[in-house]
């Protein structure tokens, strides 16, 4: 019998089975502002998955790899692979620079071949423009993979067996282009076919493009004022709960026997100070002072629920997510608008919203407050012990054990 994770069984078989046998332990909450609350939580943490979009799906994704023994699944939209921003180490002479701009080779691959932020630069982004006609092979991302695992940075490859991966693209997105989205799709297919044949990988791995979707996370939601526009806040309304189709696919259990319509509720999102929850803190992590934790009604009363973890993108953090938005007359909250709690309240999902910070000036290395996906934080941070890793897991620790 194989060692990998669930053996034999399917991820959605697996995930019954934990719910119907009771196999999770109650964890008192370790985050004192739902402490204080008297809320303590049962996490099914056989059930714990984690998704975002743009630099939060890169994250995501990092996230998965790092921890694939202990996720079940990824959502992404919008994201580059693994490592894609050292794409291009030992080959220092294709990337081009500018000593206008302090930017090292990771930040300029990142903006110029993971992404196609350079456009959004003018003409001090344009010396970054040969690097889109980079191809990007799949082995090479496949090999980061096994290599960061060989070194024990992330977990065994293995791990993803038995994960589900849900993948969003949008067609017009001027952001991350189709081609990088592309090879994050291809990355996991790659990773799958370890598990198994064509038939099990396209069962646990959904990739999809949707056509007139420009780089945003797209809701159903009546209350845009726009169809699907682009901008800020990065949320839109696209005829297509996004976030809604992730849960379901990634918990497949939780999707077979949901309660009622009903829809979220505010007295349910829970804001507390993350970096508390974390302990000693370390600011080269750049994580925001904040975080929220959505609790659905019926995980309050004691029933056994599964975890989610939601990563905002750039611009989308608490300070920044309406400094550009196309309504001034409305304020957004990622944790609020992104669209995952009406469905998590339903179906008995505990939705984590960590946040990271931006740090001041155009030329700083965070203004946007993205998470760190290229390296930021220093050349580790793909690895489990990343400072922005080991935080969000801190975190999942807090609330799970």
């Amino acid at each position: 019998m194989t060692t990998w994770k669930w053996a034999s069984l399917t991820a959605g078989a697996a995930v019954c089975l934990t719910v119907l046998m009771g196999a999770a332990a109650p964890a008192h909450a370790q985050i004192a502002e739902l402490a204080a609350q008297k809320i303590t939580l049962k996490i099914d943490r056989k059930d714990v998955t984690v998704s975002g979009i743009s630099s939060g799906a890169a994250m995501a994704h990092h996230l998965h790899i790092a921890h694939s023994a202990d996720l079940v699944g990824v959502g992404m939209v919008a994201g580059p692979p693994f490592r894609c921003a050292d794409y291009l180490l030992g080959n220092a002479g294709l990337i081009p620079t500018n000593p206008a701009l302090a930017m090292t080779p990771a930040a300029a691959t990142a903006i110029g071949l993971c992404t196609a932020y350079y456009k959004k630069m003018g003409a001090a982004g344009q010396f970054l423009a040969p690097l889109a006609e980079q191809p990007i092979d799949t082995a090479k991302l496949v090999k980061f993979v096994t290599d960061a695992a060989a070194a024990r940075k992330v977990d065994d490859p293995k791990g993803v067996c038995g994960d589900r991966a849900f993948l969003i693209a949008g067609g017009v997105d001027d952001t991350v282009p189709g081609k990088v989205t592309g090879a994050t799709a291809d990355l996991y297919r790659s990773l799958m076919s370890q598990c198994g044949d064509d038939h099990y990988v396209k069962a646990h791995l959904n990739a999809e493009t949707r056509p007139g979707m420009p780089h945003t996370m797209p809701t159903n939601s009546s209350a845009e004022p726009a169809n699907c526009a682009a901008g800020g806040p990065y949320i839109a309304d696209c005829d297509y709960p996004g976030a809604e189709e992730m849960l379901r696919f990634l918990h497949p259990a939780r999707a077979s026997a949901p309660q009622p319509n009903r829809p979220a509720s505010s007295e349910n999102l829970v804001k507390f100070s993350q970096r508390k929850a974390i302990g000693p803190f370390n600011p080269q992590g750049l994580m925001h002072e904040n975080g929220y934790v959505y609790v659905p009604e019926r995980c309050k009363q004691g029933e056994t629920c599964s975890l989610h973890i939601a990563l905002h993108g750039c611009h989308q953090n608490e300070d920044q997510i309406n400094k550009d938005s196309r309504d001034p007359n409305r304020k957004y909250l990622f944790a609020v608008d992104a669209g995952y709690n009406d469905y998590a309240e339903r179906a008995g999902i505990v939705v984590l919203y960590p946040q990271a910070a931006a740090t001041p000036g155009m030329l700083s290395s965070n203004p946007n407050g993205c998470w760190d996906w290229w390296g930021y934080n220093g050349p580790a941070y793909y690895e489990k012990d990343a400072f922005q890793i080991r935080n969000i897991w801190k975190l999942v620790d807090a609330l799970t054990k």
